[in-house]
Order: C-alpha cells, then structure tokens, then sequence
C-alpha cells in the first residue's frame, strides 16, 4: 500500500468538509446575530449547509462482461474480509448496475428493484422512494457467509421470450448488425436479469465516510438504462474503467468509451488527458503472463505494448492507464502477502484514485460555496464598514456640537435630513424599476422552465410517432437539437438584457449617494450550449441512415427518448437552477447596502433631533457612540476571522497536491459571544 491511499484520503476529506460546514455554520450564526444579512441570504447558507450535510464520494466502475470489475472493488474495498464480498467468477457476475453505500437510517441489506419495473415510466429516483416495489433482503455483517449469500441475489437471471425482452427495451442481437444486444439462443429465449438495479446498505469506513461505490454491469445493460448512464454514471467524480490485459480494446469496449465514458471532443491526447482527470483506465489481468516461462522483461514489454496501443485507440494519455492484476490484488490482502500486493500493481491505481476523486470533489464544493455565498460574503463586509464609516461620521458630527451651537445642530440636521429624503426619493424610483426588473427576470426563468421543453418534448415524441420516412425522423431529431440551441440563445440575450438594466440601476446609486462600486456579475450560460453540442455529437449515430435502416422506428424513438431527452432535461435543469441563482443574488448585495444606510441616516438624524431637544447630552452621546464604535471594531475583527478561516480552509481545499488539514489544526478564532444589535442607538429599540 503506498503512503497516499483511499482509505486516509477520505477521511482527511470528511475532516475538511467538516471544518468548512462548522465555518460557515459560525458564519450565517454572526451575520444574523448581528442583523447584517436578510432571509434570502440565510436561505443561501442553508442551502449550502444541507448539500454538504448530503455530501457523498462516488467512484464507478465500468466494463465489459468478464473483465474482472467486481474482482476489482473486492480488491480495492474489502481486501480486509477473509473472502469475496461480491460475487466473482467466471462469466457474468453483476447483471445489475449496483450501488454500495451506507445510510444509518437504513437496514444492513440488499434492496432489488425487479426488472419488470421497466415498464413504469417514473424515473429511478422516483421508484426509490417506493419501498413497495423493491425486494429487500438483510444480512449479518459480522457473518460473511450471510453477506456473500445476500449479494449472491444480484446475479439471478431468467429467460424470456423475445417479445417479452422487447416489451422491456431490451434490445437483440438479431435486430441490429452490431455486436450490440442480447442474444437470442436457439429456442428463441433471451436472458434478462432477474433485478434491473441493487442498492447495497453495508457499514464500512469508507461508505460510512459518504464514499459511494456504483458497479455497471456492462453496455448492453447501459444502453438499456440510460438514466443510470445519464444521471448516475455522468456525476461519479471518478469513472474507472476496467479492460482486459489480453485482449486490449475490443469493438464492444470502444463503443462502451465513445458513447458513455469519453465526453470530451478534443483531438490532442494532453488536452483530453486534463480534460478527463477523473477518468482512469485499468489493464486487468496482467497475471496471465506470469506463466513462469516469459522472462520479467518480456512481461514489461508486452504490458507496455498494450499500454501504447490502449492509449492510441482511446485517444488518451498513457498516464491515465494502469495495468493491474485484481485477483493477485485480493489474494494478496486477505494473506497478507505483500510482495504479491506490489506485483499486482493495485497500489498504483489505489493511490491514482485517490490522487483523483478527492481534488476532483474538493472543487465541486468550493465552487458550490463561492458561487453560492460569494455575493453574500462581500455584501457582509461592505455593511460592517459602512456601519463603521457612519459611526466615525456621527462622532465627528456630534464633536462640532460640544459648545452646544444651534446654527451647527441645524446644519447637521438639515443635511442629514436632504441625503435622507434624496435617499427615499431614488428608493421609491428603483421600486418602480424593480416591478420592469422582476417581469423580465421572471421571463428568463420561463424561456428556461422545465414546462417550456416538456412542451417541445411532446411535439417531437407526437412526431416521431407519425413520421412515415427515415428523412423525416432526421429532420425531427436535427430539429429537436435546433430548438435547445434556440431556447439557450433566447435565455443568454434575456439574461443580458437584464444585466445591463441592473448595471443601469447601481450606477445611479453609486452616483449619487456615493455607495460602494457594485461590480454585477453576468449569467454564463454558454457552457449548457457546449453540452448540447456534445450531446447531439454524442448520440449523431440515431440520426445515421444505417441505424434508423437496421433499428424499428419504434426503438429509435425510444432510445431517443430515453437517453436524449433525459440529457437535455439534465442540462436545462441545471442552467435553470444557476439562472434562479443568479437572479436571487444579482441585487440582494445593493439592495441590501441601500437599506442598511437608510437606517443609518435615519439613526443620525434621530441622534441630532434628540440633542436638539436637550432630550439628550453631547456627552452622554458620545460616551455611547465611543462604546458603540469599540463593538463594531471587534464585531468587523470576529468577521475577517470567520472570513481568514473560511478562505484558509478553500485555499486548502484547491491545493490538489497540497497537505490536507487535520482536524486538529482548526485554527482558533475564540467563542463567538451573541450580543444584541449595538446599532439600535435609541434607547427604545435596544435589546
């Protein structure tokens, strides 16, 4: 085992999270006690609080039947039991995509979702939530044999007719003139698995650390589930991707990498090689040249052979390859041997993963914390010195006062009470453009809105269903494609329009009130375009005159249904989700500026009415003032503390190569002590 595994990855991971959910727990606690956000902005701190509470590490395996993928998780995983966890063996082990995890509010058990679900048409995180429909069965963890004979479950299968294999989507070797599809034996039967997907509920430190594990059963079992390709397979933070040694990249597996694994469109092997960071290919199977008759030097020439010849036909890098024997591996653990271990190589593709999966997931959920409190913070800080600025105008103001001169009060008061009511002028006037701002702003969540491509979804499928020619299924999937590429223009040029209304807007305010400079930040939504793009690139082979000659009309239309559509409705949900972001935070830093002055001259001008009454003693306000000014100073100190532990802790987190910090290096900031809110300066609002 080398120094940087999995095993102390994860769990430096988990201590890193939790810093930085205690962090920004402290955080969204100082800013409400001390009244510097509103409920929009504490709904964005929940927000991220709760995806990190959910946060999980998903690693899938993907291969071919027979390439020895369930033997590698056993290895990789559980090379501490005594025996296999999950089935292995000769032939077809997985029949079933299968997803390890754990859940303490869940039984230790197998869940089986049989395969006859395929005739609902809910998607599959709709039918997790039906208990009813699955078939659970539980299990000692502390007796192997009772675990072993759980999962054994998962490999059960059946014959059917081909009509019933059809009913079900599955698609047959004699339909098509690819290697693609179920064969047919001689009495006209197909073997379907028994189960169409298997969730393992299983107590071990690293699925206990959030790791989830999702084991495929290979592209025909893909292809006949693409929400598992689509949802599941396309969001794991690292894919590994399992060939066999001896027969290098067959046609089967090619297909598997070009349609499922690979999105990347790049011809240059380096930009690929980055672009697919996440992606590790491992050579299974080295073993079979330990046949004690090659010497170790042609063992190493044949394995680098099929290293540059993968590399070449996946169009990779070939540091991304990793030739391995898995079955050495576990044997290897389970005896402790460790020189077998070394040989098998595992090590090796142990430490890639996790060199890989935790950088790859660290960067989702800081971009997820800046993208989401970003605007929030800044707002935070410019109100904490702007409260600070006021405080040091009030005092100065209050000093010219101490000889008690009502020419001086009057002044003051006078020109507290113009910036006021200019200030309650141009509010009343951003109200009325703020009704001009909320209309288009709800018209770029509709050109977005799941409503308006379920509608054009509808059309294509009503279509599909009636065209007559191969030509005019063509036309309907290039239209299809044409129409996303229109709604996202048609949001892009909204979304401008939008910004420049609120660059309008804030320039006004800064003009003349002299609020701090609000940079308003654009909505990037060109990225929802490039996946499109891929997309149609992706699945271009529906549109080719020898699928749509060798496949039924109907098999076109649903495949396109089910993969295409499932992919555009993905990628328009997250391009409305970020839209509904950005227009939720787009004024919230302004708006909440502007009403946090308002206050502030209201306060002033409260202060210097009551001493021009005598109400009060320049004096005893000063002596407040004075008090008041010392807790915004250490209120501003406890933020740039939270903020110095919240930006150390980011930092860490984009040092890929960087040590991780344990959970004993927090660094302390002190107790953060609740006070009331000190600016309440008449004595009637205090706490």
């Amino acid at each position: 085992m080398t120094d940087k595994n999995l095993d102390t990855d994860i769990l430096d991971y988990s201590n890193w999270r939790s810093q930085l959910s205690d962090t920004i727990q402290d955080m969204s606690s100082f800013l409400k006690t001390h009244n510097v956000t509103d409920l929009r902005s504490h709904h964005q701190f929940e927000m991220v609080l709760g995806s990190l509470a959910d946060d999980n590490l998903s690693v899938a395996f993907v291969a071919e039947f027979s390439r020895g993928k369930s033997e590698m998780i056993n290895s990789i995983f559980f090379g501490n039991y005594p025996q296999r966890i999950l089935p292995s063996g000769s032939g077809r082990t997985t029949m079933c995509p299968t997803e390890l995890m754990y859940d303490s509010n869940l039984p230790t058990s197998v869940r089986l979702l049989p395969i006859e679900s395929r005739a609902d048409e809910r998607a599959l995180f709709q039918l997790k939530k039906d208990p009813d429909l699955w078939t659970e069965i539980e299990f000692d963890t502390d007796d192997v044999s009772s675990l072993t004979e759980a999962f054994t479950n998962m490999t059960a299968s059946k014959l059917v007719s081909t009509t019933q294999a059809k009913a079900l989507q599955f698609d047959l070797l004699e339909d098509s003139e690819s290697e693609l599809g179920l064969p047919v034996n001689e009495q006209g039967q197909v073997e379907i698995p028994n189960w169409r997907h298997a969730i393992i509920n299983l107590p071990h430190p690293l699925l206990e650390q959030g790791l989830v594990i999702l084991d495929t059963p290979g592209l025909n079992a893909i292809g006949a589930e693409p929400e598992l390709t689509i949802n599941q397979l396309a969001t794991a933070h690292t894919v590994v991707f399992i060939l066999s040694n001896d027969t290098g990249v067959t046609s089967t597996d090619l297909a598997l990498w070009e349609q499922h694994i690979n999105d990347d469109d790049s011809d240059d092997p380096a930009e690929l090689s980055m672009g697919n960071q996440s992606k590790l290919i491992a050579l299974n199977k080295i073993d079979a040249l330990w046949d004690g008759i090659r010497t170790d030097q042609q063992i190493e020439a044949e394995i680098q052979q099929q290293v540059d010849s993968t590399a070449r036909t996946l169009n990779i890098s070939k540091d991304m390859i990793f030739p391995v024997s898995a079955q050495k591996a576990l044997l290897g653990k389970i005896n402790k041997d460790e020189d077998l271990l070394e040989k098998s190589r595992m090590p090796a593709l142990e430490q890639a993963i996790a060199e890989r999966l935790i950088p790859q997931k660290k960067q989702i959920v800081i971009e997820k914390v800046e993208s989401n409190l970003q605007s929030v913070m800044d707002s935070a800080g410019r109100i904490l010195d702007n409260r600070l600025k006021d405080a040091d105008e009030h005092i100065a103001e209050l000093r010219q006062l101490s000889s008690k001169n009502t020419d001086v009060i009057a002044h003051i008061m006078l020109k507290v009470k113009s910036e006021k009511t200019s200030l309650e002028t141009d509010m009343q006037r951003y109200s009325a453009l703020r009704s001009v701002y909320g209309k288009e702003t709800a018209k770029l969540l509709r050109l977005l809105s799941s409503e308006r491509l379920e509608k054009m979804i509808a059309v294509t499928k009503h279509n599909m269903a009636r065209c007559a020619t191969s030509v005019t299924l063509q036309k309907i999937i290039s239209s299809y494609f044409d129409q996303l590429n229109l709604y996202i223009d048609q949001a892009i040029d909204q979304a401008n329009e939008i910004a420049v209304l609120s660059e309008s807007i804030t320039r006004d305010f800064e003009q003349e009130h002299g609020i701090a400079n609000f940079s308003v930040r654009r909505l990037r939504l060109d990225k929802y375009k490039q996946e499109i793009t891929r997309l149609e690139v992706k699945y271009s082979h529906l549109k080719e005159v020898k699928t749509l000659f060798f496949r039924e009309q109907m098999t076109i239309t649903n495949r396109f249904l089910d993969s295409v559509v499932i992919s555009s409705r993905r990628i328009f949900d997250r391009a409305l989700r970020k839209a509904n972001n950005w227009n939720n935070n787009l004024m919230v830093p302004m708006e909440t500026y502007v009403r946090e002055h308002h206050t502030q001259l209201r306060r002033r001008l409260e202060s210097v009415k009551r001493i021009h009454k005598a109400s009060d003693t320049v004096e005893s306000r000063l002596k407040e003032l004075e008090i008041v000014h010392r807790q915004l100073e250490d209120q501003h100190s406890a933020f740039n503390d939270l903020q110095a532990r919240l930006d150390e802790l980011l930092r860490a987190g984009k040092a890929l190569g960087g040590q991780p910090i344990s959970a004993e290096a927090d660094p302390e900031t002190g107790p953060l002590i609740a006070q009331d809110n000190v600016l309440y300066w008449d004595k009637s609002n205090k706490g």
